[in-house]
């Protein structure tokens, strides 16, 4: 059952930055299931044409760009709520520092200079600031843990966020999800689709799915987030007294070993399972752009590009991880978001709309 805000909502308007990624997504479901709120996004692409929905209005920006951030946001006079779900991808953590909090002042700051009326912002975190992307991990993780010395941009936006909120008169939550479940495309960090793409070629190739991870990927315990439920968090998150100025972990709230998951994705596409071998995803699918494209003819898919439907340097990091991944989420549950799923239904209810969306077969 969902946990829903006392507080009121009235004549909110969201700003959701970044809205079309694996956590962008599941902030513009949740609001379409709740009419309370409003919400207009802002991205460099456009909004997809895969979605069935009709999009929510949409600002065309490159963040990275301050004054063309500013002019861009130059008609938003009634925003009252910011989501910041926008991410760039860098070869090396130290590289990914700057954009990423140049991106997220340049917002604030476009929206500073608009005397926009903004009261509350969900800043999107994530495990690495746990060690995830070091390959470490102090599982169960919990927000009180100190920083680590390594360069990550969680950090750095955590603190330009409380600052500007600080002078501003706004108020700041930070909700650290973990290996996000949901539909998206072209995302640096999209497990799901990645998989049902492999899963989809095994089938085309007549092959057993086989897990091409390591053993102790294979079994370690690891928990997951779904889209849809992080967007119920961030309107919590934007609704609720008792997030201002905190950081709440969130996950589904159950745990999960591949070698018990991965059933899912073999019923899904009626395969057989074979014995796990691991290998390098980005070698051994490097050559298959061809079988993806006369895949997506052959089964009158949404037409997209072999680099943007999976991510298999993702996927050898995923299935490789030999730490536990967990996140204690004791500290959102007793602030009131009791909300949670089955991470095996979450699972199946993502692979089942990548289909209806005609994004694998």
């Amino acid at each position: 059952m969902s946990v829903r805000s006392e507080s009121p909502v009235r004549e909110r308007q969201i700003l959701l930055v970044g809205p079309y990624g694996v956590l962008g997504t599941g902030v513009i479901d949740a609001v379409a299931e709740n009419p309370k709120w409003r919400i207009t996004t802002a991205a460099r692409r456009p909004a997809p044409t895969y979605r069935a929905q009709a999009a929510p209005p949409h600002i065309t920006v490159d963040l990275v760009d301050r004054e063309g951030t500013t002019k861009a946001f130059s008609s938003l006079n009634k925003v009252t709520d910011l989501v910041f779900a926008a991410y760039v991808e860098k070869p090396t953590m130290a590289e990914t520092v700057e954009p990423n909090a140049r991106m997220l002042k340049n917002t604030l700051e476009a929206l500073a200079a608009r005397n926009v009326p903004l009261q509350r912002i969900v800043l999107a975190g994530g495990a690495k600031s746990y060690g995830f992307s070091l390959g470490a991990f102090n599982a169960p993780a919990k927000e009180t843990e100190p920083r680590l010395i390594a360069p990550i941009h969680y950090h750095q936006q955590e603190d330009i966020v409380a600052e500007w909120a600080a002078r501003n008169g706004a108020s700041w939550t930070v909700l650290r999800p973990h290996l996000v479940m949901g539909p998206s495309l072209n995302s640096p960090m999209n497990l799901v689709t990645s998989l049902a793409t492999y899963a989809a070629m095994s089938r085309e190739l007549g092959l057993p799915l086989r897990f091409p991870g390591s053993k102790e990927g294979w079994n370690i315990l690891q928990d997951t987030t779904d889209a849809e439920l992080f967007g119920r968090a961030t309107l919590w998150a934007l609704g609720e007294d008792k997030a201002r100025n905190e950081i709440f972990n969130m996950s589904n709230g159950d745990v999960y070993r591949w070698r018990q998951l991965w059933k899912e994705l073999a019923v899904f596409y009626d395969l057989l399972v074979a014995e796990p071998l691991a290998m390098s995803t980005v070698s051994e699918m490097s050559g298959k752009a061809p079988l993806w494209d006369a895949m997506v003819a052959r089964y009158g898919l949404h037409a997209t590009p072999y680099d943007q439907i999976a991510n298999w340097a993702f996927v050898d990091w995923m299935l490789n991880f030999r730490e536990e991944t967990i996140l204690s989420t004791i500290k959102i549950r007793q602030a009131g978001f009791g909300d949670c799923i089955d991470t095996h239904r979450s699972f199946r209810r993502q692979l089942t709309r990548l289909r209806d969306m005609r994004i694998i077969p």
